[in-house]
């Protein structure tokens, strides 16, 4: 089940990475311990013992987005090493542990989880994805979403991408121009 966003001001999203693919791992310990966190995850054809399956799989590999107060969350780290913040540049230019806004963590959870097998994972700045209009999505399963309108390749339907915080973005399925309104 999908962690809900709830507002709580002492809770925020961080954004984490789990050394040497232990994320699943660090989601476990973390569950036990009444920590919410997800990982995005997507199916993957793999082959053991000559029989080909669908497997579940983190879409990008330590990544995990922790939702916790900043206490709790160092109080779980020491007994973690391996669960590490993922470090940016902060209002004051010194470096601090990103913390992905609620808005943009619902959005993106949302899109995962609507998207299916049709969601594309890329680093944030991949040049396959041209920048475009800030849009919000009117209707259907993404009803309220906010993001990026992008167009992919060679095709002439448009995505949606929603970045967070310089970290990863995600990218639906066509969306269908007429139930997105242009926000800035």
């Amino acid at each position: 089940m999908l962690p809900t966003v709830n507002g709580n001001p002492s809770q925020e999203w961080y954004a984490m990475r789990a050394t040497y693919r232990r994320e699943l791992q660090a989601q476990r310990l973390l569950e036990a311990a009444g920590i919410r966190c997800y990982i995005p995850m997507l199916f993957k054809e793999k082959t053991a013992g000559g029989r080909r399956r669908r497997v579940l799989v983190p879409a990008v590999h330590s990544l995990i987005f922790v939702y916790s107060s900043r206490e709790s969350l160092q109080c779980f780290k020491s007994r973690v090493p391996y669960l590490q913040y993922i470090m940016g540049r902060g209002a004051s230019e010194r470096t601090a542990p990103i913390v992905v806004p609620d808005k943009a963590m619902e959005d993106f959870m949302r899109v995962v989880r609507t998207g299916g097998e049709t969601v594309t994972y890329m680093p944030v700045g991949d040049r396959r994805f041209l920048e475009g209009m800030k849009v919000r999505v009117h209707g259907g399963p993404l009803d309220g979403v906010e993001g990026v309108l992008v167009k992919s390749g060679k095709s002439k339907d448009r995505k949606l991408a929603v970045s967070l915080s310089g970290i990863l973005s995600v990218v639906t399925a066509s969306v269908d121009p007429g139930s997105v309104e242009i926000i800035g």
